[in-house]
């Protein structure tokens, strides 16, 4: 059976991990969130410069003005996002899973088709098949990235459920300690009472005079009565002893025979008083470790 202070122990180091597991897990949360929102912004700008790139090819083609600055910067802008999104180094990487990297794989592989056949076109190669080609890959790219941001919602989604059920667990934990930490008190309260009336019993009187409602306080003002007994007892014991040791001499010269038997008797007052200088500095002990328990509680 466990002492007390190691069931406070416990209790105490439980909610703290408990604790600082769940605002870790905060933390994360907030942080990955960060990220999460990026991802997904990337995420759904790529969809729109997939079709504003066969926008502006179709601009080119009608020669309307500045349609190929654009097209190039709308490629390279997807470039970019694509390499934030593919790149094993890059901080988005965290927030993907298989699924989410074949995907990728299949947008890589379909753009740089697109981007080759454009490259082609603009060279001169004015070629209608891969025209048509080129529009068909964009409306592709466009419905693999419109999956890759409901495959990176999805696994967000995800991420959240099982950090609420992280959290939800550790609270039924702290929950189930703060039970039992309730119950431990009620315990403590139950053997301290028993402890005062114990007190109250030593000291043989049911009240002490001037002493404030702190429990502690009384349990030392009744160790201080019974305490002061105990002095009185030995400073009364010590006096018979001296007593009696004028007593023995006295009788030891009219009466030899006695000796022995005095001796006898010395020693047992000498014992009784060991005794009661032992259970002095037992009870002073006792009255400082409470006076202490009684400032830790004030503070």
């Amino acid at each position: 059976m466990h002492s007390i202070s190691t069931k406070v122990r416990w209790i105490v180091a439980i909610l703290s991990l408990n604790l600082i597991t769940i605002i870790m897990v905060d933390i994360w949360l907030n942080v990955d969130q960060k990220y999460d929102a990026k991802v997904i912004n990337i995420a759904g700008k790529q969809r729109m410069l997939s079709q504003r790139t066969v926008l502006e090819l179709h601009r080119l083609l009608v020669d309307e003005k500045g349609a190929f600055v654009k097209l190039q910067a709308a490629r390279a802008e997807f470039d970019r996002n694509f390499r934030k999104l593919r790149t094993e180094a890059s901080e988005y990487r965290g927030s993907s899973n298989e699924e989410i990297t074949k995907t990728l794989n299949d947008v890589h592989a379909v753009w740089k088709q697109m981007g080759g056949l454009i490259d082609r076109y603009l060279q001169g190669d004015h070629n209608l098949a891969d025209l048509k080609t080129i529009y068909d890959n964009g409306d592709r790219t466009l419905i693999l990235m419109d999956k890759a941001v409901t495959q990176y919602e999805g696994y967000m989604i995800e991420k959240r459920m099982m950090a609420y059920r992280i959290q939800i667990f550790l609270a039924v934990i702290s929950f189930g300690v703060i039970l039992y930490m309730a119950r431990t008190t009620l315990q403590i309260q139950h053997n301290f009472d028993h402890f005062l009336n114990h007190t109250k019993a030593i000291s043989g009187k049911e009240e002490i005079i001037g002493k404030s409602d702190n429990e502690l306080e009384i349990a030392c003002a009744h160790i201080e009565y019974f305490l002061h007994n105990v002095e009185e007892a030995l400073q009364s014991a010590t006096d018979a002893v001296e007593k009696s040791e004028a007593a023995a001499a006295h009788l030891i010269g009219s009466a030899p025979e006695t000796e022995a038997l005095l001796e006898q008797n010395e020693d047992v007052m000498i014992q009784v008083s060991e005794e009661l200088h032992q259970t002095s500095r037992r009870l002073k002990k006792l009255k400082s470790n409470l006076q202490k328990a009684n400032n830790l509680r004030n503070s």
